[in-house]
Parts: structure tokens; C-alpha cells; sequence
């Protein structure tokens, strides 16, 4: 992946991170420093492995931040952790059965992706993963925009049924 790719992905994504990090931390400075550690061990990631779901892969890694940085203050200043610190480090960890659940649900989640037709597949993830617009789907698969819309409604359609059942 180019550098070109990975400050799109920068862009798209980096206010959701430091958004979800600034309501834990409480802190912007903070949650702008560890937004940026986020994208760095995203680019390391890339050098080594494939990554199949960005935006996953970067909450994930927020996530571990986060909870390293709750740990060094600790470390650091030798007491335990207040109450509000505790309840913060605590509702950002799941528990096993959250952590079971919300593989189920990826798992329904890509046999629903998988099984829907095909047009309507290529442009859902083009939307979700590549943050296209509908024009620039349009134009990558020659096709109108409204026709590409069309078939995000209809994906998006088939999703809800999909994780319903």
C-alpha cells in the first residue's frame, strides 16, 4: 500500500479514533497522540501483513493504546487507578462472552456479504471499505451513480435481513 493510501485512510478515519479516544481519555492533546500512534502501528501493520478490515484494525489498535497508556499512569504514579479511570479502562474491555459475540456477529456478518449478488456486494464494500462515493463507483465500474446507490440500498436491504435472522 502506497503512502498515498494510507493518509486517504488517515483522512477518512482519523476523527472517529480521535473522537472515541478523546471521550475516554478526556483529554485532547492525548487522544491526538495516541490517534497518531494508531495510524503508525497501522503502517508498520501493513509492511508486514495484509489488513482485511482498516477501520476495525484501527479501533483495535486505539483500543490497546488506550489501555497501555491507563497502565503507564499507573505505573508511573504508584497508586491504583481512581474510579473514573477504572471505569473507563473497564468499559473499553470485553469480557469473553462480548468478545464471543462480537465474533458470531462478524462471522453472520461476512456469510451475509458473502451471499449477497454481486453487484450489490461490490459496490457495499466499496462504500464501507474503500470509502468511495457513489460517482466515483460509478465511474470505477461504469455504471451511473444512481445505479450504484441503487445497489448500496439494495445491499444495505439484505444486511439487515441478513443479521436479523
Amino acid at each position: 500500500m502506497s503512502g498515498s493510501d494510507l493518509k486517504a485512510l488517515y483522512l477518512a478515519h482519523r476523527g472517529e479514533i480521535q473522537a472515541y479516544l478523546d471521550r475516554r481519555l478526556r483529554c485532547r492533546e492525548t487522544a491526538a497522540d495516541l490517534t497518531q500512534d494508531t495510524f503508525i502501528r497501522l503502517s508498520e501493520q501493513m509492511k508486514r501483513t495484509p489488513i482485511a478490515n482498516f477501520r476495525a484494525y484501527l479501533f483495535s489498535s486505539a483500543r490497546n493504546l488506550f489501555i497501555d497508556h491507563i497502565r503507564r499512569q499507573v505505573h508511573r504514579k504508584g497508586k491504583p487507578l481512581d474510579d473514573q479511570a477504572a471505569d473507563s479502562l473497564e468499559a473499553s474491555t470485553p469480557t469473553l462472552e462480548q468478545a464471543a459475540i462480537a465474533h458470531q456477529r462478524l462471522a453472520t456478518l461476512n456469510q451475509v456479504i458473502e451471499s449477497m449478488p454481486a453487484p450489490c456486494r461490490e459496490v457495499f464494500l466499496l462504500v464501507r471499505v474503500e470509502g468511495l462515493t457513489y460517482a466515483e463507483i460509478g465511474q470505477r465500474l461504469g455504471i451511473p451513480s444512481k445505479t450504484a446507490y441503487s445497489r448500496m440500498v439494495r445491499a444495505l436491504d439484505l444486511l439487515k435481513i441478513g443479521m436479523a435472522e
